[in-house]
């Protein structure tokens, strides 16, 4: 009898113990993920960075295609290393449809996006750049609803104008004169474009992943993305003229950060994250990416956020989160943050 009891509190004490130790090993595991998401919002912040100065170097369409010629190649053998670990082949597109819909993200995400992106960027500051970009995940989020024929929210409406009167401001600095007169930063104007190409993206890329993977779906819009850049690349070249454009060192380092940092790790680490925590609390990272792409450019390029853009900034990152926050979202089910934050972005 008393045998029996000492093994029931030894097997008690075992228990205890090996949830305690399941327990620290989540905390740690959570602690990493959270740690692999701030990086990732860094490195997107950074990509605004890296993509000013690549264009003081080289025209826009060339520091694009240098990019995604690395980013393609990295994500291509990603998808091809993950075929074979589990056993199955490469993932191809079955029917045209699903063909036209992989080439299509290659077009509005990789194309349009980064011709927006790296031009405006030619033509304005990195910081004005992040401001603006920010809108993307909302702007996102309503077009989707309106495009799926979903009821858009009394939330995410509040918080779309939010973010659009924040989004003036910023390109304005807060000038009242240059709205009235539109007498906008050209650069500023072309960036509008971006969170409208990625919104284009994100939507496509839900229907996408119905057939694909996220990676072999990025893996594909990255590669067709690529495939026409290279060739505007080369009708950029011929307009200009002169000789054919290179890196220096430093250029090399952004097109770098831009390319590996900004898109194949960013990529890895943000659905990491969304495995493990789900979509919507991942989603809440993404708010830092302003912060981040302000703070280095900062610190790198010596630029110098005015307060009336620190006022529209913080506007552009109210409204989205208080637009983000939509319930009835079971906790691991996909929205569209979980689509349109990579490269943000991601891209960016």
């Amino acid at each position: 009898m008393l045998g029996t009891e000492g093994r029931g509190k030894r097997m008690g004490r075992l228990r205890r113990r090996h949830t305690a130790e399941g327990a620290e090993g989540m905390s740690g595991t959570l602690k990493s993920v959270y740690l692999k998401l701030v990086l990732t919002t860094f490195f997107w912040g950074g990509t605004f960075v890296a993509a000013r100065l690549a264009v003081r170097e080289a025209p826009p369409f060339f520091a694009a295609s240098s990019r995604f010629s690395i980013a393609a190649l990295c994500l291509v053998a990603l998808t091809v290393w993950h075929a074979r670990r589990e056993k199955r082949s490469f993932p191809a597109p079955k029917t045209f449809r699903e063909f036209a819909l992989l080439f299509s993200l290659g077009l509005t995400g990789i194309f349009c996006y980064n011709a927006v992106f790296f031009t405006g960027l030619k033509l304005t500051t990195a910081t004005s750049g992040a401001l603006i970009v920010a809108i993307n995940p909302l702007l996102t989020a309503v077009l989707s609803a309106l495009w799926l024929r979903e009821r858009v929210s009394p939330t995410q409406a509040a918080g779309l104008l939010i973010s659009l009167v924040g989004v003036s401001i910023v390109i304005s600095k807060g000038s009242f004169a240059v709205i009235s007169n539109f007498a906008f930063n050209k650069g500023d104007l072309i960036m509008l474009g971006a969170p409208l190409c990625w919104a284009l993206y994100s939507i496509l890329g839900k229907k996408a992943l119905g057939a694909f993977t996220p990676l072999a779906a990025t893996a594909y819009a990255a590669l067709f993305g690529t495939l026409l850049l290279m060739p505007a690349a080369v009708v950029e070249h011929l307009l200009l003229g002169g000789p054919w454009p290179s890196f220096s060192f430093v250029g090399w380092l952004a097109i770098l950060q831009l390319a590996l940092l900004g898109t194949v790790v960013g990529f890895v680490w943000w659905y990491q994250g969304v495995g493990l925590i789900g979509a919507s609390r991942a989603a809440v990272f993404v708010n830092l990416v302003p912060f981040f792409g302000a703070l280095q450019a900062a610190w790198l390029l010596g630029e110098k956020v005015v307060l009336p853009q620190l006022f529209g900034g913080l506007l552009v990152v109210a409204g989205v989160y208080w637009g983000g926050r939509v319930k009835g979202k079971k906790e691991g089910e996909p929205v569209a943050y979980a689509v349109e934050a990579v490269e943000a972005g991601q891209g960016s």
